[in-house]
């Protein structure tokens, strides 16, 4: 009799002990958080703005976390093989992704991805960057309002680092809705678009302020930003114009930079990494680090994040589709 009740008690408590233990669990492994190395994976090769900035970032963070920090490039495939091997790590808070808009427009580009958004949490964001419309030596018009009344844009061009790139839609977008004709030039990357652009072959370009303000300083080059391609003002430029200073709304094609972990990271763990993150965005010698290099503290929550990358996913879905961009 009491061998039955023993085993009738025992069935009815066994799970929910289990279920206590696996909640326990990951409690366990935020309050341990961080016991060992944190892996900081940036899927580009060294140099990347992502790049600099996760080195920028990785002696604060060792500190601050009391554990070293590592950052492993693995560049290629448009973020998607460092996108990946996140995405395949354990969400134990030690592998983490600094990622970029791809994650929001590679799926709509690429006809197979081996991972999906649903694969990550959010942590939070960290920097952003404007995309700017700039003009060449051999550029006619040296400001947005002459290029807007000039009745010869069809024969003008203007390059971007690639099909699908924000600078690139965000241009295709201005186009449907001020009546310029540009003709699209893509490049495999920035360099040989500015090279493009500084020889004469494209007349304008479209691309952040990393990639042309040396350009700028040096005036033989005759580089001249026209427009920053959203409605505020870029405090690393204050002095270029915004399509808002121009009447134009509705288009807002800023770069950033990310965090994001492996889906089922123990939510504790996701708000010491960002409450870290944050806390070293926010020193000001960072900010003018950042800000030296053309890229402005952007901090957030983790929801914050999640549903701003939602956002960002809905628009340059919706643009890609609309510029007849088709998946590779």
């Amino acid at each position: 009799m009491f061998l039955t009740r023993f085993r009738t008690t025992f069935a009815r408590v066994a799970p929910l002990v289990a279920g206590l233990v696996w909640l326990a669990s990951p409690l366990a492994q935020a309050q341990d958080y961080p016991s060992r190395p944190i892996t900081l994976v940036v899927p580009y090769p060294p140099g990347s703005a992502t790049d600099f900035v996760a080195r920028l970032f990785q002696p604060r963070l060792a500190d601050a976390f009391g554990q070293p920090v590592v950052v492993e490039n693995r560049g290629g495939a448009s973020t998607n093989i460092g996108t990946e091997y996140v995405a395949r790590a354990a969400p134990d808070g030690y592998t983490v992704l600094i990622q970029v808009p791809n994650i929001v427009t590679n799926e709509f580009v690429f006809g197979s991805i081996r991972w999906k958004r649903d694969d990550f949490a959010p942590v939070g964001t960290l920097v952003r960057w404007s995309n700017v419309i700039v003009a060449g030596p051999s550029a006619p018009h040296r400001d947005l309002k002459q290029l807007l009344a000039a009745k010869d844009t069809a024969s003008l061009n203007y390059g971007s680092p690639g099909p699908g790139s924000l600078s690139n839609l965000a241009v295709e977008m201005l186009k449907g809705r001020s009546g310029l004709a540009m003709q699209h030039v893509t490049y495999t990357g920035t360099s040989p678009m500015m090279n493009s652009l500084l020889g004469g072959s494209i007349q304008y370009a479209a691309t952040n302020p990393a990639n042309f303000m040396s350009f700028v300083r040096d005036a033989k080059h005759k580089v001249t930003p026209l427009v920053v391609l959203g409605s505020q003002r870029d405090s690393t430029i204050p002095d270029v114009p915004t399509l808002a200073d121009f009447g134009i709304a509705g288009i807002e094609s800023y770069g950033w930079a990310g965090l994001l972990v492996p889906a089922k990271t123990p939510p504790a763990v996701v708000a010491r990494l960002n409450a870290e993150f944050v806390k070293v965005l926010r020193a000001p010698d960072i900010v003018e680090k950042l800000k030296a290099n053309y890229l402005e503290p952007f901090p957030g929550t983790p929801e914050a994040f999640g549903r701003f990358m939602v956002a960002e996913h809905r628009k340059w879905g919706e643009a890609i589709k609309a510029a007849g961009i088709k998946p590779e």
